[in-house]
């Protein structure tokens, strides 16, 4: 099995990390966590910007950029880097989409249930600010089948009126969700708008993916935008994530950055790849980053073989959610089948306060951080948890057993 020990991957790989020896980690998915040598690559970034600024902020950045998203574009299954730029974060990715459309009252925004915090904020603002409308189509877990998505979202639109099928501006998926988490069926649903409404946008969110399963954006179908984060999953440092627009798309609506600098001169038409290239004076040695961190999954893949790092954690995590909802007597959000790395197992309680307690003193307690969450539609309590290359199974025994302890000395 994949979780064995018969590659470099567990408890060895904390040397490339630099967590703090007395933290076990289970949220890698939150904040991720960058390797040590790509921190010390981002160290020479900016060594080289502050010793010759000009030359840097002029020439060095941006040959280096070019590299690094051709490389990004590589990794995500394109044949061309021409549609993909580099920004901060995921968020910055859905507000430079979702800010930028030509939007009229009555417009349609439509996600699941289960959509991150962000993308609703942003279609909310926009609610208020354009008179957009939003649908929300609820998702129920756990989740059984494929078609646990699609018939939800195919049942919302097949209701609308012709005039309001008209108006679906954009749907926005999640390659990943965040809370709970599962893999979607991108492709599927992307058919299911477009048969819809043809000229509706389908943006996914993958700021999960990049790092935790394959991406190969052309295999996604007709989707407009795809954009993921680098410092999850990815190894990357923090504030590293990419974009790509259909290019259909990049002409027509032309996606601008939060930001308009000095080199976006919206009136003169400056093109998508220089609109995002530079937003003002900032460190930007974060995105070239992301180069570094690929060149480091390289390296741990040649000795362990192409495709290992996803093949460990995937098989860490699968190994590890049997585990758990065999000794704690529970189950699973979702068959394993749309887990990853990622996972969510039912917590042995329905006591969501005492879950919460938990969290916070198997923290001061004992050096771990495990996520209780609450779904609220069903008062299901569960937990997401992180498989990662620096784990092994020793670690979510330990965990299930001082879970299982706690809430037994607590009831």
């Amino acid at each position: 099995m994949a979780s064995s020990n018969n590659t470099t991957y567990g408890h060895q790989q904390l040397e490339n990390f630099l967590l703090d020896p007395t933290y076990l980690n289970f949220n890698h998915g939150s904040f991720g966590t960058a390797a040590r040598s790509v921190l010390d690559a981002q160290h020479n970034y900016v060594l080289q910007q502050e010793a010759r600024p000009d030359i840097w902020f002029r020439e060095t950045y941006k040959t280096l950029i070019v590299e690094t998203r051709e490389k990004v574009s590589k990794e995500c299954g394109l044949s061309t880097a021409d549609n993909l730029v580099l920004l901060e974060n995921a968020s910055a990715a859905v507000n430079a989409i979702f800010r930028s459309l030509s939007l009229q009252p009555g417009d349609i925004f439509v996600y699941f249930s289960t959509a991150y915090g962000m993308v609703k904020h942003t279609a909310a603002w926009l609610e208020v600010d354009k008179g957009i409308k939003i649908l929300e189509v609820q998702i129920t877990v756990p989740i059984t089948s494929t078609q646990s998505l699609l018939d939800p979202m195919r049942d919302a639109l097949k209701y609308l009126s012709a005039e309001e099928k008209a108006k679906v501006k954009i749907a926005t998926f999640s390659h990943i969700s965040s809370v709970p988490a599962f893999i979607e069926p991108i492709k599927e649903l992307a058919e299911i708008v477009k048969s819809v409404n043809p000229n509706a946008l389908v943006l996914v969110d993958g700021a999960h993916a990049i790092g935790q399963i394959p991406v190969d954006i052309p295999s996604l179908g007709n989707i407009d935008y795809y954009l993921s984060n680098a410092h999850k999953w990815l190894y990357a440092p923090k504030g590293s994530a990419f974009l790509w627009t259909n290019p259909q798309q990049i002409d027509t609506l032309r996606p601008q950055p939060s930001v308009i600098s000095s080199e976006n001169n919206v009136a003169g038409g400056t093109d998508y790849l220089t609109r995002f290239g530079y937003t003002g004076t900032k460190d930007f040695t974060a995105y070239l980053s992301i180069s570094d961190s690929l060149d480091f999954r390289d390296s741990l893949e040649e000795v362990n073989g192409k495709g290992s790092i996803i093949e460990y954690t995937h098989g860490l995590a699968e190994w590890a959610g049997d585990h758990l909802t065999e000794l704690w007597k529970t189950s699973r959000l979702s068959p394993p089948e749309f887990e990853a790395a990622l996972f969510n197992v039912v917590l042995p309680t329905t006591d969501y306060d005492l879950a919460t307690q938990m969290q916070t003193d198997l923290l001061n307690d004992h050096g771990i951080y495990m996520l209780a969450l609450l779904d609220q539609p069903t008062n299901i309590v569960y937990t997401r948890l992180s498989s990662q290359i620096y784990l092994e199974r020793d670690d979510f025994v330990k965990l299930g057993d001082l879970v299982l302890d706690y809430l037994t000395r607590s009831s």
